[in-house]
């Protein structure tokens, strides 16, 4: 079951984030616990700022609104974190997950609060063609 996460997950969804993080080749942030930094910034995210769509023990999906580089009143959603855990890879909780997602960036589209949402995909994804549900590329990212 896929769920909108509260306060009372913060530790599940730190610990779901290392291994993400672990995960993901990202030795650059290796060393990096800083766990007052995710309590603030998730307690931001349930306060309003964006959402993170939980399938508890299995993955999450985090995302936060933002303001455009463009505009300050001019806001974006964007897709932080999208993690399965390996035994679940291969079902359908990672395509739930980002279905969840995909419903809320509409509807805040819909709603005039967003101008648009992104998804990120980070060199170890897996190769899914985010085009069938309307995505398009936009940019690349590359880090040194």
């Amino acid at each position: 079951m896929i769920r909108e996460a509260n306060r009372y997950d913060r530790d599940d969804i730190i610990a779901l984030m290392k291994e993400f993080r672990d995960s993901a080749d990202f030795i650059e942030v290796l060393a990096d616990d800083n766990v007052e930094y995710w309590y603030r910034l998730l307690d931001s995210i349930f306060a309003g700022a964006g959402k993170v769509f939980y399938a508890e023990g299995k993955g999450l999906l985090m995302c936060v609104i933002m303001p455009t580089v463009w505009d300050d009143k001019m806001f974006t959603l964007h897709e932080l974190a999208w993690y399965v855990r390996h035994p679940y890879r291969g079902s359908t909780v990672g395509y739930r997950l980002l279905d969840e997602y995909v419903k809320y960036g509409k509807a805040l589209k819909e709603a005039g609060r967003i101008r648009y949402f992104t998804m990120t995909k980070l060199d170890v994804s897996p190769d899914l063609d985010y085009s069938r549900l309307g995505f398009r590329k936009k940019d690349e990212n590359w880090i040194q």
